[in-house]
């Protein structure tokens, strides 16, 4: 049988993302549970805190990504060029 997580796409890496960030929600929600709202960054919500918390993992990790595809990029790139002027010889 099929696992579920699979069928659902969670196995590619924005399926994991999304589960990093529910995971990491509440995770947040769970450690901000009890605290005031004044504890909690001056009356803004546990929930708009924790949805701008994930907004910021996510863009980190697409930060990471990006970096990594252009470096991939450049370096397939350079090994194109030397493809080309070896079979030009």
């Amino acid at each position: 049988m099929t696992n579920p997580a699979y069928v659902a796409g969670f196995s590619g890496p924005l399926g994991l993302l999304a589960v990093a960030g529910a995971g990491y929600l509440v995770y947040r929600i769970g450690k901000g549970k009890g605290k005031s709202a004044e504890d909690n960054n001056a009356g803004e919500g546990i929930l708009d805190r924790t949805i701008k918390d994930a907004m910021r993992v996510t863009y980190k990790a697409k930060m990471g990504v990006d970096k990594t595809l252009e470096e991939k990029k450049k370096r397939f790139s350079e090994m194109w060029k030397e493809a080309k002027e070896e079979v030009r010889k």
